[in-house]
């Protein structure tokens, strides 16, 4: 293949001349593959003469088809206009390919003279003539090179200054949402039990749920017992917090937020559930290994954030200004919450080190350890168990786990607790004095989520007792049935349990075991058994919704932004009868956190609650029925271990205050 040559042309008014130009359209057949946007030369000359005061151009020409650009040339002589035209110049080489060797680059140039020729059986032609104010050629395979200013004084003209463009600065505040889900609870184990029980097409709206759950986290998943807590239980207000914080916030508005999700304590995700860090908080999966697993989680949420931001701002420079937490957290994992924040707020070298990590890449003027702007936390269990409090959840004792919120810890802190928990094991950690603290109906479930749309309830309310009689004795004439009547009044006095009592039937239930020897003086004997009982109670899992709204909006007014909950969201929907008590709660939650005094639902109120929507927590086990449908059982010498959701005494929840005392 021959020497070729390609043009490129740029009017100063009219842009790219040459784009299109050597394309089907604009030259037919000729059209050149690769060089779409140049323009074919035929022919190119050029002369200069030597003067004494050195060389003088004469201008140059150079003949090419007629093609796109042809119309745009007689505008540019028409105008006047200036050009800017650079020839490469193409040959083959010793391998046969084509290479660019040569350049000629003129600027300031205006067209002195065009003229077409199209004659028969020959190219159609044009043949144009410029003069210009600088020329520069270069040998590019041998790197020799040429260049002249015919006017220097236009140097300012054919070369303008080009100040350098500066990149757009974004000043962002970046916060980190950390959701720390509750004891045996666990999202991802929950949505794949769910998913494997919709494939199985299961009603999860069934009240036996939980045991198809559990059949079926068996089955397939092989957990079982304690083993499969976290699997046969519903999403949490922890994840709905986590699903409804904002994430994709507009690029103008200065902010961003990511997040992420803590497993809560005990669980692990596709794993079975620990019975050490269930039951005392400690270990692998306890609080204080739950914080370092949000730490590390800290610095790719950073990095995340970050790079997704960079890609909508093209072209910006993003600076951090302000790093902050918004932290969540339910149960033990509210526990979690507070040691975070704590951890925080010492400058915890771990969290240093992560947020450094995660702004690597970006410029980050903020606090080392950030800062924390809101800790909303759902019923506060801390509950560990340490040698030093001999193992015992129910003291105040939490060992290594910092839940103390001392001033300054966050700009924010919420605490709803839960009216209706009694249980002793379940004591409850208080942020009073120091901080706004509301106390709802329901039960520690109710208020940070977890059950089952629907459930049902079968359970002892007292604690079954047992007295060998002989075989002939009516059960109600047992010491064990009149006791167990007797506690009716205990039970109608506390507050958390009388809004059951009154809205529920409450029977007193005897049952009997004579599978027993003969007594050598008395005879046939048999075991008496006797309990308040609780049956067939079917409950909802709603009253979790409104307290969700309730946290919604304390975040919200401290800054957090969320998704609104969707109308057409079946799972979060709330029904009608708790519309009036929704608008309610959350005004009195907003004045709570004003300092200021508020009117608490009515009796009226609780009892709508308490007969459909209070679960209840504190029992002496469920109903055990034979296959006879027949109770049997029940009773246990060993309180501790056989009695573990057993109510505290008389009903009355244990509280402490945030040094520790009982309140």
């Amino acid at each position: 293949m021959s020497n070729v040559i390609y043009l490129t042309l740029t009017g100063e008014h009219q842009g790219q001349i040459s784009s299109g130009c050597g394309t089907e359209k604009s030259i037919g057949n000729r059209f050149q593959y690769r060089h779409e946007n140049e323009i074919l030369v035929y022919q190119l000359s050029s002369s200069s003469v030597s003067t004494t005061g050195g060389a003088h151009h004469q201008g140059l020409s150079f003949t090419k088809p007629v093609d796109k650009s042809s119309p745009l040339l007689m505008a540019a002589i028409n105008e006047n206009e200036k050009l800017r035209l650079s020839f490469d110049y193409y040959r083959t080489n010793r391998f046969g390919r084509q290479e660019k060797y040569f350049h000629i680059e003129l600027r300031g140039a205006s067209i002195q003279a065009i003229s077409s020729s199209v004659t028969k059986d020959m190219l159609d032609t044009e043949s144009i003539s410029v003069s210009y104010d600088y020329i520069r050629s270069k040998h590019l395979i041998a790197n020799t090179e040429f260049s002249d200013l015919v006017l220097p004084e236009k140097y300012n003209e054919i070369f303008p200054p080009t100040e350098q463009k500066q990149p757009e600065k974004r000043d962002i505040t970046l916060t980190l949402g950390v959701f720390f889900d509750g004891t045996g609870n666990n999202a991802v184990n929950t949505q794949n039990m769910l998913a494997a029980c919709t494939a199985a097409h299961f009603d999860l709206s069934d009240p036996d749920a939980e045991s198809i759950l559990a059949r079926t986290a068996q089955e397939q998943m092989g957990v079982s017992g304690t083993g499969a807590t976290s699997y046969t239980g519903g999403y949490t207000n922890i994840h709905w917090l986590n699903t409804l914080y904002k994430t994709d916030l507009p690029i103008d508005s200065g902010q961003a937020q990511a997040a992420i999700y803590v497993e809560g304590i005990g669980t692990e995700a596709g794993k079975p559930d620990s019975m050490i860090g269930l039951s005392l908080g400690v270990a692998d999966t306890g609080v204080i290994a739950k914080t370092d697993l949000a730490v590390k989680q800290i610095a790719e949420a950073i990095k995340d954030a970050l790079r997704k931001l960079q890609q909508k701002m093209h072209g910006c420079v993003i600076a951090v200004t302000s790093f902050q937490f918004d932290i969540f957290g339910f149960s033990r994992g509210a526990a979690a919450a507070r040691h975070f924040a704590n951890r925080v707020q010492a400058e915890d070298r771990p969290v240093i080190n992560a947020i450094r990590q995660g702004m690597n890449d970006f410029k980050y003027s903020g606090t080392p350890a950030g800062k924390t702007r809101f800790i909303g936390i759902f019923d506060t269990v801390a509950a560990i168990g340490t040698p030093q409090n001999g193992l015992n959840p129910h003291t105040a004792n939490t060992g290594d786990v910092n839940i103390v919120l001392r001033p300054g810890v966050a700009e924010n802190v919420f605490h709803i607790t839960a009216q209706h928990e009694c249980r002793f094991n379940f004591a409850l950690n208080s942020v009073q004095p120091a901080w706004p603290e509301l106390a709802l109906p329901g039960a520690h479930s109710d208020i940070g989520g977890g059950y089952l749309p629907v459930m049902r309830e079968n359970l002892y309310l007292t604690r079954p007792e047992v007295e060998t009689v002989p075989l002939d004795t009516p059960l109600a004439s047992s010491r064990a049935y009149q006791h167990a009547l007797n506690q009716l009044k205990i039970l109608e006095s506390s507050a958390v349990a009388a809004p059951l009592i009154r809205t529920n039937d409450i029977t007193a239930d005897a049952w009997e075991d004579t599978k027993m020897p003969a007594h050598p003086r008395e005879g046939m004997q048999k075991r008496a058994f006797a309990a308040l009982a609780m049956k067939k109670r079917i409950v909802k899992n709603d009253w979790s919704k409104v307290v969700l709204r309730v946290m919604l909006d304390a975040a919200q007014n401290a800054g957090a932004v969320f998704k609104p909950i969707k109308k057409e969201d079946k799972e979060l929907s709330i029904t009608s009868d708790l519309l009036p008590l929704c608008s309610k709660v959350m005004a009195l939650g907003a004045a709570i956190r004003c300092g200021l005094s508020a009117t608490h639902l009515d009796p009226s109120e609780i009892d709508l609650l308490a007969k459909d929507y209070i679960h209840c927590s504190a029992n002496w086990n469920s109903i055990v029925l034979d296959s006879a449908r027949k109770p049997y059982g029940g009773a246990s010498v060993s309180e501790t271990l056989s009695f573990v959701n057993r109510p505290d005494e008389n009903w009355r929840r244990t509280t402490y205050n945030m040094d520790g005392n009982k309140k």
